[in-house]
């Protein structure tokens, strides 16, 4: 998951991989990886800050929501 993430380079790095440049954009490591380096090293290509944001969002949302439902179905049977 860490080597998939986009931690050790940034996501436009894999340009010369288009279908894995697309594929680990389901890892929220990448967001959050992107995110860091966004704020540290503006310089340097990454995401974009609103593509990174609305990521960290929707997995934050989904990873919440599937937790709660995995929580609620086995404490209340």
């Amino acid at each position: 998951m860490i080597f998939f993430g986009c931690t050790y380079y940034p996501w436009s790095a894999l340009e010369k991989f288009p279908i894995l440049q697309k594929a680990v954009l389901v890892n929220p490591l990448v967001y959050a990886s992107e995110g860091l380096r966004g704020t540290m090293v503006p310089q340097f290509s990454h995401l974009p800050l609103p593509a990174v944001l609305g990521g960290l969002v929707f997995f934050n949302v989904a990873l919440l929501a599937l937790g709660l439902n995995k929580f609620h179905g086995k404490s209340v049977t």
